[in-house]
Formats: C-alpha cells, structure tokens, sequence
C-alpha cells in the first residue's frame, strides 16, 4: 500500500526531528517500575512515547482557541464526579433533560470514582476489568477526563503498570475509514514515537487503548458479521481492528477505555463492557468554584454565581464545564461593559447573547473601527449564521458533531467565516499526525449546534422556504402552525 507507507516514512521522518533534545530524566524512575520487563532499547522508545503524550496534554484549550493561547491542564482541572453505572431512564432522554432529570436523584448513594482508578476492581469484583466504557453528555469532562488520565500516566504518577497508553480519538480514525491497516500499523501511523515497537514486543506489553468520542465515530461498528483477527499484522479496515480490539481478538490482554455521549454508547454490546461510568460533571460546589477560579475580581465571581443560582436551567446546565465557560463569557462581557439590559435567565437568551459576543468580539479582532451596536447583527452576520444553522440542523438530522470541509462548503460557507467565527464553531487541527492536517470543525457544544438549527428552521418557516420544511415535518407540514412550530 503505498498511501500506508508514505505516511509512515513521514512520520517517522518528523518522529525523529524534535523529540529527542528534551530531558527524560523525570520519566526513568516510573517507566522502570513497569511490571513489564523491556529491553533497553525498548525502554528508551517507552520513555520518548511518555515525552510525547506529556507535550499533548499538558496543555488545553477551553472553549474555543480564539486566542490561540492553550492552558496547562493541572491548572484548571477540577476533579469530575464519575459514579459506575447509569440509569436507564437518564438513557433515553434528550440530554438537557439528562441533566435535569439527574439533578433531581440523590447522588449520596453513588460513590465516586476518580477518573484514574476506572480499571481497578472494587473489593467484591473478581472479574478483572479490560473493558471500560464512559458515558457523558456533550461538554461535560470526559476528553479532560482522558488527558489528565494520560498525563498522569506520562508523568509517571498514576497507573504505572500500563507499559503504553495509545491514545486515539474517533475525530482521527474517521480521516481514514476507508483505509487498510494492521494494528501494528495504526499505532506507527497515529504515534510515530512507537515506530520501533515490534508485533513481538506488543504481545508481551501491557497496552491501554483510549478511543476518545465514539459520538463523533463515522465508523461502522458491527459486532456481529466481523472478519476475525488475531495477528496485529494483519491488514483490515479500522472499524474491523477496533471491534476484534475490544472483544478481545487481538491482543487479549490489551486494557480499552471508550468514552462515549449516551446516544451513541450502545453501539458497543453490553456484553463486551466490564464497567459503564458516567461523568456528571460539576457539583454545586464545582461550579462556584469554577467562577472564582476563572475570575481575579471577587465581586464579578460572586455576582455570576448569584444570577446562576436565581435560574434553575441555568443552575442545572451550569453542571457542563462548557456551559459554565459560555455562562462566563456572557456574563462577564455583560457586567463588565457599558451594554445594560436583564441578564440571561433562560437557554435561548444565554445562547442569543453567546451569538451576540461572539460576534462583537469577530468585528473587534477583524473590523476594527466599523463596529455598529453590540446588540444588533448585520447582514452579513446573518448571513454567516443562518449557513451555519444550516450546517447544525442538516448534520443533526444525521447524528454529526463532526463536519470536514466539504460538510462547510456544502452549505455555502467557506473556511475563512467558520475560523473568523471560532468562539462559535472551533476548528480543530490534528497535533500528532502531520499527514492528516485536515481541518475539523464542530461547535462548542451540542446546545449550540441545536439553537442554531433551531434559528435556522425559524428563518425557513417564517421565509416560507418549503422543501426545507416539508423533509422536516413530513406529513405534520400541512397541519402546523407558527404556534405548532415554536413548540
């Protein structure tokens, strides 16, 4: 395959470039207590594999890189509250509904479990655990939740008796669904630091396995009519690796962890998951502190936890970690400006006024001295945001959080106005992999996606724009009134 081995000689080619100048004096102590006994020459490769994912999660963005600044990420984690299991009825609700439907459970009976302790068995457990899966609604934790995981693994302070974590996240493996690789392959190719880690070496390792967002998966996951693998050699398509990966085929021994958003959770059997954890997110006491942490000025803090508290969706959605950075932007652009009004009590005015900064802030980094009123849009902005309502609601209808650029250009817009509006619709570049710098897009979080859509549908209806309408409502169209609609 020569698309394949073009990929590895690039990679490996940058692999060896700019990762071995840096220190590994912190990392030997914890890589030799690894219960596995590796070779010299196998240690050092571990070693530069730890170097790598440290320079990944060490630092994070929050909310969208408007400033391109990224943050160290043992600065602002807040430990999540993950309990085992999830309810049923939690299940099959809309998300937000999730949250409120949760908020209302006593959550004294669950016990918390830190995100770094998922493969260790409880005391009554004889089944070891090789399988995790981590369910949570959109923007509540679990990507931070597996980089602080990896970073502590990297900097040799947590779970030492994994000898190589491969971190892979479903936004990366969809650039190459079409793609044949052997397992041994897809390591080499999404971790160059692992070039010279042999199918031999492998099968004597302990070796975790992060898939990251099976939300966003354009994989096709059948667990049923599967091609059988057991040699990490052996070609396949990536959708065939990871189902043989996780029901244990190849490499048995190998430790999975998978996060997921509810919706998308039962494309794995139940059958094939030794633990279900849920991320809820922030508790009351989480959330204030997440203001006060955000903010240097007390009194700005203290007035935005009061406004959350006076709103119970806001209180409640305050739970999500990205909603608590949307509620802070607002807010503080609010408080903190010559702008007057009623603050944000509900979904729709806290998103409008989102829409509103965003796009202020647009015109002051691009537009400088042709600024009209902060509360009014022009039409160009319009313009920009009823195209990307339509890119939310058609990728809503099916099931994609994700969108590549020919999802924009579908929709009329180009790359420029996706990244001009980045506090709204963030693009995402590949960092490991050179090969694959293809822009990503998604929106900030899932309730963006749908109040845009919704705006979108709004302007159809009230522009008469019937197709759109009819594919929507189906045989509902002709009965339907604003009224109807609004609901």
């Amino acid at each position: 395959n020569v698309v394949a081995q073009l990929i590895v000689s690039k990679l490996r080619a940058s692999a060896q470039c700019g990762e071995r100048s840096r220190s590994r004096a912190g990392l030997q102590t914890a890589s030799q207590s690894s219960c596995v006994q590796t070779d010299v020459g196998l240690q050092e490769v571990l070693d530069e594999h730890k170097i790598s994912l440290r320079r990944r999660c060490e630092r994070v963005t929050e909310g969208s890189d408007e400033t391109g600044s990224r943050t160290p990420l043992n600065r602002i984690y807040t430990e999540l509250y993950i309990t085992e299991g999830q309810s049923e009825e939690v299940h099959t609700q809309h998300e937000v509904r999730q949250l409120e439907t949760a908020s209302k459970m006593d959550a004294l009976h669950d016990a918390p479990i830190r995100c770094q302790d998922i493969f260790k068995a409880l005391p009554d457990q004889q089944r070891p655990i090789r399988v995790v899966l981590t369910n949570g609604v959109a923007g509540v934790g679990k990507t931070f939740s597996v980089q602080k995981f990896t970073l502590d693994w990297a900097e040799g302070l947590e779970n030492q008796h994994v000898s190589v974590v491969v971190l892979l996240s479903f936004r990366e493996l969809n650039l190459i669904r079409d793609e044949q690789y052997s397992l041994l392959e897809l390591l080499h190719v999404f971790h160059p630091t692992l070039q010279k880690v042999t199918a031999e070496k492998l099968a004597v390792s302990q070796l975790l396995f992060i898939f990251d967002g099976l939300d966003e998966s354009r994989l096709s996951l059948d667990f049923t009519n599967r091609k059988l693998l057991s040699d990490v050699t052996q070609k396949s398509s990536v959708s065939q690796l990871l189902t043989n990966l996780i029901q244990g085929n190849l490499l048995p021994s190998a430790l999975v962890w998978i996060t997921s958003r509810p919706a998308a959770a039962n494309q794995i059997p139940p059958t094939c998951v030794d633990r279900l954890t849920e991320v809820r997110g922030f508790t009351d006491a989480q959330k204030e502190e997440y203001f006060r942490r955000r903010f240097s000025d007390e009194e700005l803090s203290s007035r935005i936890i009061s406004h959350m508290k006076t709103s119970r969706i806001l209180h409640i959605m305050c739970s999500i970690p990205v909603f608590c950075w949307i509620t802070a932007t607002v807010l503080e652009h609010m408080l903190t400006t010559e702008q007057r009004g009623e603050l944000p009590k509900t979904l729709t005015d806290m998103y409008s006024h989102f829409l509103l900064v965003q796009t202020k802030r647009k015109k002051n980094k691009y537009h400088k001295g042709h600024e009209t009123s902060p509360q009014k849009l022009t039409k160009a902005d319009r313009k920009v945001l009823l195209k990307l309502g339509r890119l939310a609601f058609e990728h809503l209808e099916k099931g994609n959080i994700m969108f590549y650029q020919e999802d924009l250009e579908q929709c009329g817009l180009d790359v420029t106005e996706a990244s001009v509006y980045s506090g709204v619709c963030t693009e995402i570049f590949k960092r490991e992999c050179v090969i694959f710098q293809k822009p990503v897009y998604c929106f900030v979080h899932l309730s963006i996606q749908e109040f845009l859509a919704a705006v979108y549908m709004f302007h159809c209806h009230t522009n008469r724009k019937t197709e759109v309408l009819k594919n929507f409502l189906g045989q509902k169209y002709n009965e339907s009134s604003l009224d109807d609609f609004l609901k």
